[in-house]
């Protein structure tokens, strides 16, 4: 296309790219070429470089050949007059991108962009050409995509596996009787079992090993650590990946993808899984709490999870919710081995309320406590709030060196590739100091208000932890028993050897176990010889309630 020009020569470089080599037709690496030229011959520019991308999408400027390209405009800044292209497809499919990574950059070293199908300068009008082209090659590239996605939804519909290969499976290519272009075969994918360290016989042993029933899904992490099962990143696998093995339904054989076209399962060509849809029927059950598997710590029902530790044993005690015959859920504590036995959730909640009822501290000491506490909650807030602006101010200075690479690369004095390398270290502090941030945020949630709550817990301990939430609970536990505390669920007996010391001073007129010395807390329907605090007389605390 003919532009008006000066009669002063210019000097360009060429960019030519295709996606795939599929792409023979048309926009052919040749013939974007010879465009070029023969729009550098007619408009007075010498043509001094070729960059040229081959089978690689122009959805972003991650591209080898652009990337080296920007960097040699850098390098000669104020030396290169225009970047020629067939047309702005070949250079960027997306407004966003094209302006962030490409256009702020050429504009910065001066260079403009021409095109040998659309009319683009710097002009208004040309500028405004630019836009539209780039509107219209986004929309093209748009409406492919989905025409993409549409067959891949078809053709999952028809049993073919359209994505990566799960943890212990390998994608298995099947030629079709299709060709392609170029005039070669087709394949679509399936799946077969990884052997790859056993991985895929790995995977089943613990689907199988889930669907028994009786072991928590943390606790198959574990496991799984144990056995030597990683992720795709080669690291051992997390809760929340092992969570999406036993939710996926492809170890089964079936695909369940939302993006099938009629939205329904569908079998896997030549794949039956690595067990069959009634394990993994039950494994669902089991997730979904219509099983007895192990209750997730996290439960409201179990508050007292974590705290207990069996007194035969000395492991925690767990909980669970066995079905009846009827099918009913029974809520219960245990302890994992045999023989120790279970206690009803309702009976044990009210044997704690009950202990809670006997350590009281004196009004002396809640006083105390919550001037101790308010001081310490003002020194902390101001400690996270100078280390809250220490770590914005290291993010602003990020941002600034960011900045400073991108000016530094341009004025040609770091390459690009070590403009990026560095880029990425600095991306990566950035994201260590929001994580910090994001911790330092959450500190600062404890006011007056929770110190209030908290003191009033002490004062009616019993009361409030049947009315707290679970988090607070949890947090009133581990201040009161840093150890944890024993029972014994035969004989309904608490114990500890580590009580907090807040909850180990008692009031003075309470009777002592001697009669003298030492502070304990003594009622009606409660043995004193079984409830001793951790003071001048014992260094354990035991309580048995009476009939």
């Amino acid at each position: 296309m003919l532009l008006m020009n000066d009669g002063v020569k210019r000097v360009a470089f060429g960019y030519t790219r295709v996606s795939t080599e599929e792409q023979t037709f048309g926009a052919s690496l040749e013939n974007q070429r010879i465009a070029i030229q023969k729009y550098a011959n007619q408009n007075n520019i010498e043509i001094i470089g070729w960059y040229t991308d081959a089978g690689i999408s122009a959805k972003t400027a991650h591209r080898p050949e652009l990337q080296k390209m920007l960097a040699d405009i850098a390098k000669r800044k104020g030396r290169i007059d225009h970047v020629v292209v067939y047309n702005v497809s070949r250079i960027s499919r997306d407004m966003t991108s094209f302006f962030n990574d490409i256009g702020f950059i050429l504009a910065k070293c001066g260079v403009t962009l021409r095109s040998t199908q659309e009319v683009i300068d710097e002009s208004p009008t040309g500028r405004f050409m630019l836009n539209i082209a780039l509107s219209v090659h986004q929309l093209d590239n748009d409406i492919k995509s989905k025409t993409v996605k549409d067959d891949m939804a078809l053709l999952a519909s028809y049993g073919w596996w359209m994505s990566q290969a799960p943890l212990g499976l390998k994608l298995k290519p099947i030629v079709t009787g299709e060709l392609t272009n170029d005039g070669k075969k087709k394949h679509h994918n399936t799946l077969e079992i990884d052997e790859t360290n056993d991985a895929g016989k790995k995977i089943q042993f613990l689907l199988n090993r889930f669907s028994e029933g009786d072991i928590a899904p943390m606790e198959l992490v574990n496991l799984a650590h144990k056995m030597g099962v990683n992720g795709k990143n080669g690291k051992p696998i997390t809760l929340n990946t092992m969570l999406g093995i036993l939710r996926q339904s492809v170890y089964a054989g079936y695909n369940t993808s939302k993006k099938l076209l009629d939205g329904k399962p569908t079998k896997i060509k030549d794949f039956d899984g690595l067990i069959d849809i009634d394990t993994y029927n039950k494994n669902q059950r089991i997730l979904s709490g219509n099983h007895c598997p192990l209750v997730p710590s996290n439960s409201e029902l179990y508050p007292l999870r974590k705290l207990l530790i069996c007194e035969d044993c000395g492991t925690l005690i767990r909980s669970s919710a066995p079905r009846s015959g009827s099918g009913k859920a029974s809520p219960r504590y245990h302890c994992t081995t045999k023989g120790h036995g279970s206690i009803p959730i309702e009976e044990m909640h009210q044997l704690f309320v009950d202990f809670l009822e006997e350590i009281t501290p004196s009004e002396g000491v809640i006083k105390l406590f919550k001037e101790i506490v308010k001081r310490t909650a003002a020194k902390k807030l101001g400690d996270t709030t100078r280390e809250l602006a220490k770590c914005r101010e290291a993010i602003s200075d990020i941002d600034k060196k960011l900045i400073e690479a991108v000016d530094a690369m341009l004025e040609g004095g770091i390459g690009i590739d070590e403009k990026n390398r560095y880029s990425e270290a600095l991306e990566t502090k950035r994201q260590d100091l929001r994580r910090e941030i994001d911790k330092l945020e959450q500190n600062q949630g404890l006011n007056e208000a929770t110190i209030d709550y908290v003191c009033n817990f002490m004062t009616k301990p019993a009361k409030l932890w049947k009315d707290a939430d679970l988090e607070t609970k949890q947090a009133f536990q581990k201040m009161l028993f840093p150890k944890g505390l024993r029972f014994d669920i035969k004989n309904k007996i608490f114990g500890t050897d580590d009580l907090s010391p807040l909850f180990s001073v008692i009031d003075n007129k309470k009777e002592s176990c001697d009669g003298s010395n030492s502070e304990m807390v003594s009622r009606e329907g409660l043995e004193p010889s079984t409830l001793c605090l951790r003071g001048r007389c014992s260094n354990q605390l035991s309580y048995r309630p009476t009939c």
